[in-house]
């Protein structure tokens, strides 16, 4: 993830709500949530671009994810907000990535305060045999028309 990114470079978000569940005997969310609150907003970015999962997959395809990484700066605990940025830096052949800057939402000044950053690989499969197969053009022209970037 370029270490560089800021909050102006991300043109999407999604907010959630801390359940108490996600936290840990410590009262913070525990570390392997985080990954969880990537999924949602990689699921909300993809509709925020008109599409879905459901039919992703009933078009014979699936994105899994080859590698992923998490970087813990500040922690998160319960009924805290916390913003999740997302963006596609970059799309190959069949694999793309996300990356995630999380903030926490101050409830008195609505200032932010950056707690995680993270990123994750997809790979575009057959959801039959799993094979790598090329992303869909029409997945790549609403990301490359989303983020304004050729790749």
């Amino acid at each position: 993830m370029r270490s560089n990114s800021k909050i102006k470079d991300f043109k999407f978000f999604t907010e959630l709500q801390v359940r108490y569940e996600e936290t840990d005997s410590m009262s913070v969310v525990y570390y392997g949530k985080y990954f969880v609150f990537f999924e949602v907003a990689r699921t909300e970015y993809i509709k925020k671009l008109g599409f879905n999962y459901i039919d992703i997959e009933k078009n014979g395809l699936y994105f899994v994810v080859a590698e992923s990484n998490c970087t813990y700066i500040s922690p998160a605990r319960f009924d805290d907000t916390i913003r999740i940025y997302t963006k596609v830096e970059y799309m190959k052949n069949s694999s793309f990535n996300f990356l995630y800057l999380i903030t926490k939402i101050n409830n008195i000044d609505k200032s932010e305060t950056e707690i995680v950053r993270g990123y994750t690989v997809l790979v575009c499969v057959d959801n039959t045999n799993f094979k790598p197969k090329r992303i869909p053009e029409y997945l790549r022209e609403a990301v490359n028309n989303f983020e304004q970037y050729a790749g």
